[in-house]
């Protein structure tokens, strides 16, 4: 069918129905039931072959596979450290080393910087590892879920040797940005991991997402739905925080310290291997291979196989686990991953039928990306990929999308004849932050990304939960990015570092306001209709 206005329907039930019910799952499915009705315009048995089909490809396509079987073996993981007391001994550990909620929710956020090479993997380990302790500081695990989001999407993005890079650089190749002169696709003639690398001081998105983040837990600063969570989390630490921690002596921070080196060097030295790093046998530089690697689902389900191979041999050598206890968390492991699993599942086929078959995201560009005066595209840009990333739950297809419209537009408003020098376009890069941040921000706030369902799940709280509770912590971002673009754009004539600072200053400014004003009125307020629970 053709894009229009009919597509955005699904996702709308879906977000609606999720805040309605609370059921992100009986949400999800109307919405799948809708978006096929809608794709075979109403036939009823078209729908479930269309269902079928989108399901069976998300399900049988190979980086799935490796996503999902990785998942699952990282539940064993995080049982088998359970089980040979890892857990337990960091908890003992941060118990004396830490006297403070600020201090647990400080390293929560220095832990997610050290894994911030990858989104999945920060969002899926982090909270485990640190979900034990922050509860019997009494950190509402909606808080935790909101800090280990805080520093995943928006963290690697802005991180040039992260599992992203390749797959920006590669779009950006794609959409124009090359150095290969003669191809006739070659719109702007530059290095595109070079354009990448001038791009990230312009995803303000992130930027600011993270410096809220660090002041939250530094001010102290709570508002919102979730501040209604962290009462509740706080009485019932009072409660239990006369008790001790049972934990065997022998238990030791080697239990959890192996297990974990053992992924993220893992998940380097894939990287490295995969991107053709020449101290393994390629021939790229370190960069370059990070640049270059495409296999990111394989490496990681490599890495946790590796993983799990080490933490059984140390569990046995020290004595800390058995054949029952090995069995026993497989079991366990797959019993913690399933619901994840299953929505991620899900949430992926309504995503499938939205980009393939509705084309959400191609009716959102058409309508609201037009003529736009060149002050106005960073801006625009910034909306429209939001709102296309939190409908349709995928980040990379935004990014993929909006840069395939951004690059050729952008090129055409120009009178220099093509192919030009990236020096010739100074909205190119605000641009290219604009939606970069709003693919980041769009999938951080959407109930169907995979981040959300994988944090929620490693926070040991509900989608529904986290989502509900996050946007209000999300709101001063969300509106110093807008008015950071609009004056990027405003100021597109003035050199890039005073364009930068000007935008970057008063985004940072805003953002300090917001979280000032919205915690000094919540803190004013009694019991309200805005307490409400998630």
């Amino acid at each position: 069918m053709e894009p229009s206005w009919l597509s955005l329907i699904p996702p709308l039930i879906v977000l609606i129905g999720a805040c309605a019910t609370r059921k992100i799952l009986l949400s999800i499915g109307i919405g799948i039931i809708t978006a096929g009705l809608i794709a075979t315009s109403g036939a009823p048995q078209k729908t479930i072959l269309l269902i079928v089909q989108r399901f069976y490809q998300n399900v049988s396509d190979k980086d799935s596979i490796y996503m999902y079987s990785f998942l699952i073996i990282i539940g064993f993981i995080i049982m088998l450290i359970f089980a040979s007391g890892g857990i337990c001994a960091f908890a003992r550990h941060m118990k004396k080393r830490f006297s403070s909620k600020k201090a647990v929710e400080s390293s929560s956020l220095v832990l997610s910087a050290l894994v911030g090479i990858d989104d999945y993997l920060n969002s899926i380990t982090v909270g485990h590892v640190i979900q034990p302790i922050a509860q019997r500081f009494g950190i509402a695990r909606t808080k935790l879920a909101y800090l280990l989001h805080a520093m995943a999407g928006p963290l690697v993005v802005l991180v040039p040797i992260s599992s992203w890079a390749a797959v920006i650089t590669t779009n950006l190749d794609s959409s124009g940005i090359s150095l290969e002169t003669m191809n006739t696709t070659t719109k702007i003639v530059a290095d595109p991991f070079y354009v990448y690398i001038k791009t990230i001081p312009f995803i303000f998105y992130s930027i600011f997402t993270i410096f809220s983040a660090w002041y939250i837990v530094h001010k102290k600063i709570s508002y919102g739905p979730m501040k209604k969570d962290e009462k509740m989390a706080q009485k019932a630490a009072y409660k239990t925080s006369q008790e001790t921690i049972e934990c065997n002596k022998s238990n030791s921070l080697y239990d959890i310290l192996i297990p974990l080196s053992t992924l993220l060097f893992s998940v380097i030295i894939g990287i490295l291997y995969t991107g053709g790093y020449w101290v393994l046998g390629g021939n790229q530089s370190l960069i370059g291979a990070f640049k270059n690697n495409t296999q990111n689902s394989l490496v990681l389900l490599l890495a946790s196989l590796a993983t799990m191979l080490v933490t059984i041999l140390l569990g046995f050598a020290r004595k800390k686990l058995s054949h029952f206890t090995v069995s026993k968390a497989i079991k366990d492991g797959i019993l913690l991953m399933a619901p994840a699993i299953v929505m991620l599942i899900m949430a992926n086929t309504l995503g499938n039928i939205l980009r393939f078959d509705l084309f959400t995201g191609d009716y959102l560009a058409q309508s609201f990306i037009g003529a736009l005066p060149i002050m106005l595209v960073p801006f625009i840009f910034f909306i429209i990929t939001t709102i296309t990333a939190l409908l349709t739950g995928s980040s990379w297809g935004t990014i993929a999308l909006m840069l395939a419209i951004a690059i050729p537009m952008i090129t055409s408003m120009l009178t220099t004849p093509l192919p030009t020098q990236m020096i010739n376009i100074p909205i190119l890069l605000p641009t290219l932050g604009a939606i970069l941040s709003g693919a980041v921000c769009g999938d951080q706030l959407s109930p169907l990304s995979e981040t959300t369902i994988m944090v929620s799940t490693s926070a040991k709280t509900t989608p529904f939960a986290h989502f509900f509770t996050q946007i209000f912590y999300a709101i001063p971002a969300l509106v110093a990015s807008t008015i950071a673009f609009l004056l990027s754009g405003i100021y597109i004539s003035k050199k890039p570092f005073i364009n930068l600072t000007i935008s970057l200053g008063f985004g940072i400014l805003i953002c300090i306001f917001l979280l000032q004003l919205f915690h000094i009125l919540w803190s004013k307020k009694k019991k309200t209709n805005l307490d409400l629970k998630p």
